[in-house]
């Protein structure tokens, strides 16, 4: 939603009489809330009105609330005061926001966005410290001339404009940003133990403190490997490079991105563009790198080198740090969960944000013009910030993640934090890296803080099918939590992420957490989940309707993502919150060698589900896959040609093993004496086109009638290397080498081998045990 100005509505009041003019304004409270308060019963609470109850009855609350109706017909009274309420909410909330607005910026008006009031408060704190808003985003006013046709004569127009210098640089600085670091490293449950949710204090806002004040006008070209690499540049410094890498594959978590279309990846090797403090990590864990392009800008961090403006050798202004900790200051005066204190919180919080609006396209409506348009640029929209900013707190995640000992486990990644096995000592330990080191230094300049993670929940086991999706089997036991000096809510022994699943927002924490848990183990190729979602801005204004609950069918998807390569998978028996067993598939993951592996898997996996869908719930579903994955590799290229959909591969391998016996080609001229049981048999006996059919058919499994022979032997040329090598062309191979063809040679049939497969290794035995201190997984056979 876009509401630049007010919106004119005339009501009529009469034939002679004038109509009433209203001005309009649109907000929505959900854009003005705090993150963790965008419902109205969240922020009741935080205006102190107190929770209104249908029913003493838990059960019988729940019902009224899913059938308003029916409440509306037995007690009208109580859903008069109900309905009220929610209209009460929003006038209060919206009378806070406007004094709280003035009280901050002088102006008296009512914000579109709870971050636009975080842009006007750092402006006018940058006016505090002398610093020019424009100049510190890379911006200057430009008065530029022009004729106007409307008018018939010339006329001026002032607007800020990126300086030169960065706007010549500006979308690679804009290719260097990325978000956040998004990873399931394992699919299904996981084994039973103590399972940690760390997330890094204040990410966004310790990663922007860190920002020296920035000389735009020094922008230069990385000219060399070694000048990226040799020591002069720190991970603080705003140098940016787009890179050739490779990682030892020792490295369980290579940490330099690569955008793709299904968002950020991961790989062994590849090209990425990104900020010098995750190259400058990669170079640690050994990665070969070479650069592609770089620029630098000076930036000062102590003192400031600028002439002018009255900052010459004195103290350097980093452009974030004050105004967060100016913030953290204001936050700590109020109490949690007040008002003010998620005021302050969400204004730190979502800064961030605003230095990356625009920079990737993201469409709103309109209401003024209805139509949908891009979303422009904040006022301190700037790619440089937003580029160190996400990959600085990659780099401290990923460096952490790195440094744990190898028999801890993480069972996924989130922007700012991941769910492990590590203990707080194995924490302390893994966090003394540089970037933890830096930022730690950021955490006590900000908020005289000595740590840089928290502990956010504690759980027993988690079960997971994506990036960000996870949910909770076992929740933790009071013990866990020694050590922490924390006493849990209900709501931290349980870890949830629906991937996108809509479920009823009357439902507790608990409630959907175990109805995601049972979607996920009962779940089939054609269920569906129903989601009711209220009516869109868009919606409500062209169609003039009021807001609105409507009801959607979608298609339940809760496989896995693909953005890791599995590597050790098992059948695996858990035992969910309803006292119900489950045996389902569950297996460990490793990063993909390329990007091109994980397109290649995306692409095969939708063609795999195209004509029927597919759940991953047992080993034997993996192998399925992995097989139909095998031979759709094995196919590409000319040699896929043709291939027929029913056993297309051993209609292939029948066509070439009689056009090869015929013409003596590949070690078909020999036969084994008796073979096939049958006494008449000698090596040079001439098989009939009958009784090869019956061998290929009856004998190794291949579909094969008499006119199948006698068409291929119609054929004057065997060309080789034309069937999918597929586990299953292999082994039939063998069998004929074996029973039928001694002197075969198994290669001239086959296609070259595929540089990957989704094999993976036996862990069943492994899974099942429950984490006494190592969780690594013990490889046993190749599946």
């Amino acid at each position: 939603m876009n509401v630049s100005d007010k919106i004119v509505v005339k009501l009529k009041r009469g034939e002679n009489l004038k109509p009433i003019r209203l001005h309009v304004k649109i907000r929505d409270t959900i854009a003005l809330a705090p993150a963790g308060a965008k419902s109205l019963a969240k922020l009741g609470e935080i205006l102190g009105f107190e929770k209104m109850k249908l029913s003493d009855d838990p059960k019988q609350e729940q019902y009224y609330k899913e059938n308003m109706g029916e409440l509306l017909d037995t007690n009208w009274l109580l859903f008069r005061d109900y309905a009220i309420r929610d209209a009460e909410v929003c006038a209060q909330y919206t009378v806070l926001m406007i004094r709280l607005y003035f009280e901050k910026t002088g102006k008296f008006k009512l914000p579109v966005t709870l971050t636009s009031i975080g842009v006007d408060l750092i402006q006018k704190h940058w006016l505090s410290q002398g610093l020019d808003p424009l100049e510190i985003v890379g911006k200057e006013k430009v008065t530029e001339k022009y004729w106007s046709n409307k008018s018939s004569r010339y006329v001026t127009k002032t607007e800020a404009k990126t300086v030169q210098k960065l706007f010549w640089s500006e979308d690679f600085f804009t290719e260097c940003y990325h978000g956040g670091r998004n990873e399931q490293f394992w699919f299904g449950p996981a084994p039973e133990g103590v399972w940690y949710d760390y997330d890094l204090t204040s990410a966004y806002p310790s990663a922007m403190a860190l920002i020296g004040e920035p000389d735009w006008s020094t922008i230069t070209h990385i000219t060399s490997t070694d000048e990226l690499l040799g020591g002069e540049l720190t991970v603080e410094d705003l140098a940016f490079a787009n890179v050739d890498f490779e990682f030892p594959d020792d490295v369980r978590y290579p940490v330099l991105p690569v955008r793709t279309e299904n968002g950020l990846l991961f790989p062994r090797k590849g090209n990425s563009t990104t900020h010098i403090s995750e190259i400058l990590l990669a170079k640690k864990l050994g990665a070969k790198i070479e650069l592609v392009e770089g620029r630098r800008i000076d930036s000062d961090r102590v003192f400031s080198r600028r002439k002018g403006g009255g900052r010459e050798c004195g103290p350097a202004e980093k452009p974030f740090l004050k105004f967060a900790r100016h913030c953290i200051e204001e936050r700590a005066k109020h109490p949690k969960k007040t008002l003010h204190n998620l005021f302050w919180k969400e204004l730190v919080n979502s800064t961030y944000g605003k230095t990356a609006q625009g920079l990737r396209e993201r469409r709103i409506y309109d209401l003024r013009d209805a139509e949908t348009k891009p979303m422009k640029p904040s006022k301190i929209t700037n790619p440089v910030y937003a580029a160190f900013i996400t990959a600085f707190c990659r780099g401290v995640l990923s460096e952490i993640m790195n440094a744990l000992p190898r028999d801890v486990q993480i069972f996924s990644v989130t922007t700012d934090g991941f769910l492990t096995t590590a203990t707080d000592e194995q924490m302390k330990e893994a966090a003394q890296g540089t970037l933890g080191r830096r930022y730690l230094t950021s955490r006590i300049g900000l908020a005289a803080q000595w740590s840089i993670y928290e502990v956010k929940h504690i759980i027993r086991q988690p079960v997971g099918w994506r990036t960000r999706g996870q949910a909770t089997l076992v929740s933790s036991a009071p013990e866990d939590w020694d050590g922490t000096g924390m006493v849990p809510k209900e709501d931290e022994t349980v870890v949830l992420a629906k991937g996108g699943i809509k479920l009823d927002a009357i439902l507790s924490k608990a409630e959907q957490n175990n109805k995601i848990v049972d979607l996920f183990f009962d779940r089939k190729p054609t269920d569906t989940v129903s989601v009711t979602m209220g009516a869109g801005i868009r919606e409500m204004y062209e169609q003039g309707m009021d807001f609105v609950d409507k009801t959607m069918t979608k298609r339940l998807s809760m496989e896995f993502d693909w953005k890791r390569r599995p590597e050790a998978a098992g059948d695996v028996t858990v035992t969910t919150g309803n006292e119900q067993s489950h045996t389902h598939l569950a297996f460990s993951t490793q990063p993909w060698d390329t990007v091109d592996q994980f397109n290649t898997t995306r692409a095969i996996w939708a063609d795999y589900n195209k004509q029927a869908g597919h759940c991953l719930k047992t080993v034997n579903d993996y192998q399925a896959w992995a097989e139909y994955f095998e031979g759709k590799l094995a196919a590409q290229g000319p040699a896929g040609a043709y291939i027929a959909k029913e056993d297309g591969v051993l209609k292939r391998l029948r066509r070439d093993l009689i056009i090869a016996h015929k013409l003596r080609k590949a070690g078909t001229h020999e036969l084994k004496p008796h073979a096939m049981g049958n006494k008449k048999i000698f090596p040079t006996y001439k098989l009939r086109a009958h009784q090869l059919a019956e061998i290929l058919n009856d004998g190794f499994g291949i579909p094969c009638a008499k006119t199948d022979v006698d068409n291929a032997r119609k054929k004057k040329a065997f060309v080789p290397h034309q069937v999918p090598r597929t586990a299953q062309s292999v082994a039939v191979l063998r069998s004929i080498r074996l029973k039928l063809f001694p002197e075969l040679d198994v290669e001239q049939f086959l296609t070259p081998k595929a540089a990957f497969d989704l094999a993976v290794e036996d862990a069943e035995k492994q899974l099942r045990t429950n984490i006494s201190g190592d969780m690594a997984i013990d490889i046993n056979e190749k599946s």
